[in-house]
């Protein structure tokens, strides 16, 4: 067990020296594995490829590469196809101590897969592309290439190191009545999990308005980013992300909240917080079509048929023409009774045959009863009327 120390000038009694690989462990405390920049490999229609110029990291070893570099890839098989990888290498054996672009070659087979990358105490590589090398083909050209640069497993953008990644999901968890100066200039986020951090998650909570149960889950089964954005003399700005972990419920988001300060500071508190409206569900059977949304705000949408406009009636001011009645049971029930609203559609030339008005009776937080059009005229004209509901309540 050592405590470290570094970096310091050395005096005439006291020498410091440092190897590479100190340097390495330092860089790889903030910087991960991945390219910066560039590298890109391409194709020329003859057996080279060329990487071009661009940086990366391996290790917390840095590379640079100033122009493009031409590699040669081995010949066709004349009968199977082969998949080869262009590697960056790192190699920290004493007789070697480089980082170098290489064909790394695959297996000549009738199905090919691409090489293994090979990670060990000494050696890392990632893969800048994989080259498939077609029987009897004696050129390579853009379509044979598959760039990997994006995958993370194999290469990825340079990312916050993962000892730092840990600890913002631990360390770094803030309340949300910390005042905006507790948080870091810049960029900042963590992560939430109601299984491992419930007191917070409930805090968090409480400050947005919401419950749980208001989305029917456990606790223990949401999880949130909160994402700040701010520095000390311009606008801060917060995002607070809900979501499922099950993958159960399609890993579904609940709802995005935001709120905003005029600067990162400790005199400053945080603005009210203001629902970004996703859509969180979607519910549909032979009763209409309800779409949820993550401010609770739900809308339900219901066309249907309702037969002769003179279905029932004698065309009196006492007794007017009017439809069949229906009891509309909404496809998703509201938390509380929802504002149902209507217009009827007739496909009449006749202005007095379209003259008709919806009503209906009491609405309950499940249907809308007794709902019938009534024409407004004593034309008899026997067409069939369209009913186009919409009802608006709260799902939460």
């Amino acid at each position: 067990m050592a405590e470290l120390y570094r970096f310091f000038n050395s005096t005439p009694d006291d020498k410091r020296t440092y190897q590479a690989t100190d340097f390495a462990q330092f860089f790889t405390n903030f910087l991960g594995n991945g390219f910066f920049n560039g590298l890109s490999v391409t194709a020329n229609d003859s057996m080279v490829v060329g990487v071009s110029s661009g940086s990366a990291m391996i290790e917390g070893h840095q590379y640079t590469n100033t122009d493009t570099k031409d590699l040669t890839v081995d010949g066709a098989d004349s009968t199977n196809d082969r998949i080869d990888r262009v590697v960056l290498r790192l190699d920290a054996n004493t007789d070697k101590r480089y980082i170098k672009a290489f064909i790394k070659k695959g297996r000549t087979i009738a199905s090919p897969s691409p090489p293994d990358l090979e990670r060990t105490d000494y050696i890392y590589e990632l893969s800048l592309a994989q080259i498939r090398i077609e029987a009897g083909k004696s050129f390579i050209d853009s379509s044979q290439l598959t760039d990997e640069r994006g995958d993370n497993d194999l290469m990825g953008r340079v990312q916050v190191a993962r000892t730092i990644g840990d600890q913002i999901n631990t360390v770094d968890i803030k309340g949300p009545n910390d005042t905006p100066d507790k948080y870091a200039e810049g960029i900042s986020q963590f992560y939430l999990s109601g299984e491992s951090d419930p007191e917070i998650m409930i805090a968090w909570f409480i400050s947005l308005g919401v419950n749980p149960t208001d989305f029917g889950r456990n606790i223990s089964s949401l999880r949130a980013y909160v994402h700040t954005v701010g520095n000390r003399t311009n606008t801060g700005l917060q995002t607070f992300t809900l979501f499922d972990w099950a993958y159960q419920q399609d890993y579904k988001i609940y709802g995005e909240w935001k709120r905003a300060n005029n600067a990162i500071s400790e005199n400053v508190r945080w603005g009210a917080w203001h629902d970004t409206e996703l859509i969180v569900d979607v519910v549909e059977n032979e009763n209409g079509k309800c779409v949820k949304f993550s401010s609770g705000r739900m809308e339900c949408r219901f066309v249907t048929n309702m037969g002769s406009r003179a279905a029932n009636g004698g065309g009196t001011y006492s007794n007017p023409y009017r439809t069949s009645a229906l009891t509309w049971d909404f496809p998703e029930a509201f938390k509380k009774p929802p504002v149902v609203s209507g217009s009827p559609e007739i496909d009449s030339t006749s202005a007095s045959a379209r003259a008709m008005s919806i009503g209906f009776r009491s609405t309950t937080s499940s249907s809308a009863p007794f709902i019938q059009a009534y024409a407004l005229s004593s034309s008899d004209v026997d067409v069939d009327v369209i009913f186009n509901l919409v009802a608006t309540g709260r799902w939460r």
